[in-house]
């Protein structure tokens, strides 16, 4: 694996990924681009096509393998060494993750697949399970914030292995901290609240560090509103200092607008670009770090999408869901 996310790459990647999924939503296209690039692969257009015929053969145009995930989710296959074991593999963890009063949703499509992405087959059940328990806390320490989209957060949470009541303790006293500082934006902040609990860091410490890195990218002007901050909190869990957050992301800002996708006008927007532009300072600050394992490169993208689709649902909400 490379030790930086390669714009060649990406960009050449991206002109893939549009030509075979023409009618999707750029921000997604990008993130399917961002996925193969992570991982040094030079999308093939025609391995994608196939992959895409067979999730079309499995299932109906109404399914939630589908909906906006739909790309993502042949990427993936894809990537896999069986595309058919990769999906059999995700539909099988799909149908295991169902808390109580949860219908069929994409939220749990994702979840799937980052389950499938960071785990051993052997410990399949327990944290089907854990993720499922750790969701259904959620839901009672705050029935009015958490929705869908919070059921990947609580497959990472399972992933990391920490006792349950401890990261939900974690959880409380970082949105505490938090909170006050963004009245009007309580989604947001726990989403935030739930990445930063994947850190080992002290509550105090890394919620301190993510007030800190927001007021600092306030301050240097770099436009992102309050949808953003999940991806800043993601600079707090990689460990990135202010500094040099601030310094990548500007200078990953200058890079992403020369690849066609990114403008402002025609392409994803600012904002979006620049959530692209943090989420790539931090895959170039984890891929640099020589002690990395693949596994936890590969958490960390599944947190980047996790963050990158829930963008995509908010901004698409009054569209028609996939039953």
């Amino acid at each position: 694996m490379g030790h930086s996310i390669d714009e060649n790459l990406l960009a050449a990647n991206i002109d893939t990924i549009r030509s075979v999924f023409k009618m999707d939503y750029q921000h997604m296209q990008i993130m399917g681009a961002f996925t193969c690039t992570v991982y040094g692969v030079v999308a093939d257009e025609e391995h994608i096509r196939n992959c895409r015929k067979l999730l079309k053969s499995r299932f109906s145009i109404f399914s939630n393998f589908r909906g906006h995930l739909e790309l993502l989710l042949v990427v993936k296959m894809s990537l896999a060494e069986d595309p058919e074991d990769y999906l059999d593999g995700v539909v099988s963890i799909y149908e295991s993750l169902n808390p109580s009063g949860m219908i069929g949703n994409e939220a749990r499509v994702l979840a799937a697949m980052i389950l499938y992405d960071n785990i051993r087959p052997e410990n399949l059940d327990a944290l089907c399970d854990q993720t499922v328990n750790i969701y259904r806390i959620m839901r009672e320490n705050h029935p009015f914030l958490t929705d869908q989209y919070d059921l990947p957060f609580a497959a990472l949470m399972a992933i990391k292995g920490d006792v349950i009541d401890f990261q939900i303790e974690d959880i409380e006293r970082c949105y505490e901290l938090i909170s006050p500082a963004f009245l009007l934006s309580k989604n947001e902040t726990q989403t935030v609240c739930h990445i930063l609990s994947l850190s080992d860091k002290p509550s105090e410490e890394k919620s301190g560090m993510f007030l800190d890195m927001y007021d600092a990218f306030k301050d240097n002007k770099i436009g992102m509103t309050t949808r953003c901050m999940p991806i800043l909190a993601t600079l707090v869990y990689a460990d990135i200092s202010i500094e040099d957050a601030v310094y990548q992301t500007i200078e990953n800002d200058e890079i992403l607008k020369q690849i066609k996708g990114f403008g402002s006008i025609f392409g994803v927007g600012t904002e979006t670009r620049r959530m692209f532009a943090a989420a790539k300072t931090v895959l170039d600050k984890i891929q640099d770090d020589t002690a990395v394992e693949g596994t936890v490169i590969s958490s960390v993208l599944s947190l980047i999408i996790s963050i990158e689709t829930m963008a995509v649902a908010v901004a698409t909400s009054t569209s028609t869901s996939h039953g």
